[in-house]
């Protein structure tokens, strides 16, 4: 018995000792595993964040070089130029930032910046009013360029680092309590003195921060997929396409270019997310309303069904329209898509669908609790209503509002306002000025 006894007991320290050296063996493994995870996050931020900061010093340089340029062919160029670049900047603050990181005004920067130079290209010379809100921008741009050059210093040289647990930052020293969200926000909210850049339509510098649920749920495409969609709505061949390096960021993207176009297209499903195509158009046979219906035709080939004009430019031959989605008869600001059609053939040279792509879905609309009737009776007195239209219209806060779009006119001045007044509350929520130009409509 004694004997059994000491053989169990040899058994049951074996056993144990077993145990012991696979537990060290799987603690061990489970570290290197969580060690590689984050080191492959560390890598990934920190090509992000160098990416970030070299579109924004090459989004400075070419901002510093519009002033300079002599005429409307390279201020397009440049303007193309920093379509591309503002794309790839907003793709990489995307995954920098968080619900706790207000970047709007960075967002709306580089939403804007590149269409307002192609703008400009439309006139033969820049005015004295252009070249200072050019000048405007470099300094915005500038400062901008020098706040994330300094905060890239800081995280390359550890004063912030990622944490292993996603969407949370650390100092790497408890003596240094600085943080990468609370820089970026700090950067957004100091950085902030930039011409305002409204030409094309109400809502149309709106920041895209939906969560792109519209094409989470979409089987991903392939690369040759995605390259078969960019040449179907391009007319070229295939081959004609180079790969560039794709963007991931909150919304994935397959790049593609050629001799004179840029396309990017999403991983799910397959969308066409933007174009650019470097042109400059002819004398114009068809006028800006035919475009405006020809993008609508164009919308509804690439899938973008339940869209309304809102206002639209022209520049140099080229109608650039916005359209908003439009769900049981309610304007849905926060679902742009921008569409440039030239004057000479009729045909898209551009295209932006990222604030469609980012916030679109089947919305939950409340019933409105005051008529238009009484929303009426609280409109200035010497506002004439021309029209009324139901819209769903962005706040600052991110959400949205339920809205009676008033078109008006001043009855003394015979200026033209758009008065956004609450369904539910009453409340005056927003005005924009309607300015009718020879080169369209804008809103300020």
């Amino acid at each position: 018995m004694n004997s059994f006894s000491k053989r169990a007991y040899i058994r049951l320290i074996a056993l144990f000792a077993f145990f012991t050296v696979s537990l060290g063996i799987y603690s061990v493994t489970v570290t290197v595993k969580a060690n590689r995870l984050s080191i492959a996050e560390e890598a990934r931020n920190q090509r992000t964040v160098n990416e970030l900061c070299e579109s924004i010093d090459s989004i400075t340089t070419d901002l510093q070089k519009c002033l300079y340029a002599a005429s409307s062919d390279m201020l397009r160029e440049q303007g193309n130029r920093l379509n591309r670049e503002t794309t790839s900047a907003k793709e990489n603050l995307s995954q920098l930032a968080n619900e706790t990181t207000d970047t709007e005004e960075i967002y709306r920067f580089l939403s804007q910046v590149g269409n307002y130079v192609i703008a400009l290209s439309g006139s033969d010379s820049l005015s004295e009013k252009d070249t200072e809100s050019l000048r405007a921008l470099c300094d915005y741009s500038a400062a901008l360029n020098s706040e994330l050059s300094a905060l890239l210093n800081d995280y390359s040289d550890g004063t912030v680092a990622f944490s292993v647990k996603k969407d949370t930052l650390a100092p790497k020293s408890a003596a240094l309590p600085d943080d990468f969200y609370t820089r970026m926000k700090d950067t957004a909210q100091t950085v902030t003195d930039y011409p305002t850049l409204l030409y094309d339509g109400p809502f149309s510098d709106s920041v895209s921060k939906g969560d792109y649920s519209v094409i989470k749920d979409k089987n991903q495409v392939t690369r040759e997929e995605a390259k078969q969609k960019a040449a179907k709505i391009t007319g070229l061949s295939p081959s004609a396409f180079r790969e560039e390096e794709d963007i991931n960021g909150d919304i994935e993207l397959y790049c593609f270019s050629s001799t004179d176009i840029y396309i990017t297209v999403t991983k799910n499903g397959g969308f066409v997310h933007s174009f650019i195509r470097d042109i400059a158009a002819g004398e114009a046979t068809i006028t800006p309303e035919a475009a405006v219906n020809r993008g609508l035709v164009y919308l509804e080939k690439l899938g973008y069904k339940s869209m309304k004009e809102s206002y639209y430019s022209v520049y140099d031959g080229i109608c650039t329209v916005n359209y908003a989605h439009v769900q049981n008869g309610v304007i849905c600001y926060s679902d742009l898509i921008k569409v440039s059609i030239s004057l000479d053939k009729g045909e898209a040279v551009a295209l932006d669908a990222s604030a469609w792509l980012s916030n679109h879905r089947t919305r939950r609309i409340l019933k409105e609790r005051i008529t238009e009737d009484t929303a009426r009776e609280n409109l200035a007195e010497c506002l004439a209503v021309l029209s009324i239209e139901k819209a769903l219209i962005p706040t600052d806060s991110g959400k949205e509002v339920l809205c009676y779009e008033f078109h008006c006119k001043d009855s003394i001045s015979g200026s033209e306002v758009l008065v956004y007044t609450d369904c539910r509350t009453g409340e005056e929520q927003d005005i924009m000025l309607l300015l009718y130009e020879d080169d369209g409509i804008l809103t300020r």
